[in-house]
């Protein structure tokens, strides 16, 4: 998205902050495995697993690909004429390089997705990370109350659902039958325009353009006061924003720098006011959003700087 000006469009307020930030990194080597079109390699991308994980464990799921998928997965990459010729000139002498020594390359894009995580995107992660929560709940709400096919007529124009049979616009063919291996939907705050797809043998995975992607950045890097604190009291709210993803006490207590006694006690009250919802896994209590609590903690992320 970076690289392409027409992408940009969406993100400029972050893209300005984050080009800054980046002055004196050399992305070349990750420029070097995410070309503008075309295949992406497999091992950049693990899909998700059923329980929430933190950056540096999906990383190590990246530093731990083995030479050989490394080198096949490049390969394909550099042979793929879905990628854009003038890039692949570019890019071949640090291709070479990295396929005769794909241990090191592994090292190196390793560590610099670490950087880049640092820089461009863990500042602006929570806020980030809430809205792609908010439209995996919305759309689990859906297929609750009216079905697969609902969820899967709305995730994106380019993808189709008819007579069982997902269908997805693409420069490349490919047909498979899932035999209830099931699909992962990841959503996107970056992927625009496109959609794009992971296949078997690998978990299959579509990932699809988050809605309303520009609203994010409506007022990146402005200092606002949080009409949710006001309304709720400081802790309460933080606790509330907090929870965008589930946590447990132990794990609220650190986030909101509070003591799990205290946390307890204001969970209590948002319990008690249909905005929290708790539940016991083994020694751990779980705290998550009620569809009220997201809607106002949504709603006063909408709101600010809104003149009424």
């Amino acid at each position: 998205m970076l690289a392409s000006p027409e992408r940009r469009r969406q993100h400029q307020p972050w893209v300005d902050d984050v080009l800054h930030r980046l002055k004196g990194l050399d992305l070349r080597p990750l420029r070097a495995v995410i070309p503008p079109a075309g295949y992406v390699p497999d091992f950049l991308t693990p899909p998700p697993t059923s329980t929430p994980s933190s950056f540096e464990n999906e990383l190590e799921v990246v530093r731990a690909t083995h030479p050989s998928q490394f080198v096949d997965e490049l390969a394909w990459t550099v042979g793929d004429t879905g990628t854009p010729l003038a890039w692949r000139r570019e890019m071949a002498p640090l291709h070479q390089q990295m396929l005769d020594e794909p241990e090191k390359a592994v090292r190196q894009i390793t560590q610099l997705l670490r950087a880049y995580w640092r820089l461009a995107l863990e500042p602006s992660w929570h806020k980030l990370h809430g809205g792609l929560v908010s439209d995996i709940r919305s759309r689990m709400r859906v297929m609750e109350s009216s079905g697969a096919a609902s969820v899967f007529s709305t995730l994106n124009e380019r993808i189709g659902w008819h007579d069982d049979r997902l269908t997805v616009r693409s420069s490349y063919t490919y047909e498979e039958t899932l035999g209830g291996q099931g699909i992962v939907l990841v959503p996107s705050v970056f992927c625009g325009p496109d959609v794009l797809t992971m296949l078997p043998p690998l978990q299959s995975m579509v990932v699809y353009p988050r809605p309303a992607v520009a609203d994010i950045w409506r007022h990146h890097g402005e200092d606002r006061p949080s009409p949710l604190r006001a309304l709720l009291g400081g802790v309460r709210a933080a606790v509330l924003e907090a929870l965008v993803t589930p946590a447990s006490t132990g794990e609220l207590a650190a986030k909101v720098d509070v003591t799990p006694g205290a946390i307890s006690q204001h969970v209590s009250v948002l319990r008690g006011c249909d905005l929290v919802t708790s539940h016991r896994s083994g020694r751990r209590v779980f705290h998550s959003l009620t569809e009220t609590g997201e809607a106002l903690v949504r709603g006063a992320e909408y709101s600010v700087g809104r003149v009424v």
